[in-house]
């Protein structure tokens, strides 16, 4: 009868012996099930909160025109050189504004830009024409960054004034006004047909601010009494 119990007991302890194991290999098969996910959410979480890197600003290309310069057509009294990629066309003045004045368009169509241009007859007003100008060139100045002048000084040909280039994001990078101080005055503004931009723009505005720089230097006028020949 001792035998018996001794060896009931025994296999009592080998059936316990048996069930911790089994316990204890879930336990630890459990245990590594939650390590593997916890694992897996802080990758995941780590992937998902990595500092993001700004790409720098891009902006599209430009590719800027090349060719000849020649003569402009008399659509006011006035000719200058013109580069062969713009064209000259009549303009449009506002109402009343007709008698002693011509309005023209440099147009720049592959750069979508152009460049309005207003001839006064001087009629004894030219102090208040340049007053005038400069106003204009004063509007830009909250938005503008920096404003370069470039006088212009042409002797043989009575061609004198202000070249204004007008740095920053504002509607004309360029005003100007030529004149000979007796008959001729004619003032100009480049615009852009899209919203300003001075970063994206500048390649084409600086070519045609060279555009207009090289108007102003082989400008002529076709007549000293100011007299309006062509007139819109």
């Amino acid at each position: 009868m001792k035998a018996f119990d001794q060896l009931a007991e025994s296999r009592n302890k080998r059936q316990r012996s048996r069930i911790c194991r089994v316990q204890t290999a879930s336990a630890y098969r459990q245990a590594n099930t939650a390590a593997a996910y916890c694992l897996f959410l802080l990758l995941l979480l780590t992937g998902c909160t990595d500092d993001l890197v700004p790409k720098p600003r891009g902006y599209f290309r430009i590719d800027l025109p090349t060719g000849t310069n020649a003569p402009s057509p008399p659509v006011c009294p006035f000719t200058a050189d013109i580069p062969s990629y713009a064209k000259l066309l009549p303009g449009k003045g506002m109402a009343g504004e007709a008698e002693g004045a011509c309005w023209s368009n440099l147009v720049f169509p592959g750069q979508r830009a152009v460049v309005n241009m207003t001839w006064r007859q001087i009629k004894g007003d030219l102090p208040e024409l340049i007053e005038d100008a400069h106003a204009f060139k004063a509007k830009h100045e909250q938005m503008a960054t920096r404003i370069k002048t470039e006088e212009v000084l042409r002797d043989s040909a009575r061609v004198f004034g202000t070249l204004f280039s007008v740095d920053g994001n504002v509607a004309s990078p360029m005003v100007f006004y030529l004149t000979d101080s007796s008959s001729n005055f004619l003032y100009g503004a480049l615009y852009f047909d899209v919203r300003p931009n001075a970063d994206s723009l500048a390649p084409v505005t600086e070519r045609i601010r060279a555009d207009i720089q090289r108007f102003a230097k082989s400008l002529h006028w076709q007549n000293t009494t100011g007299t309006v020949q062509h007139a819109q």
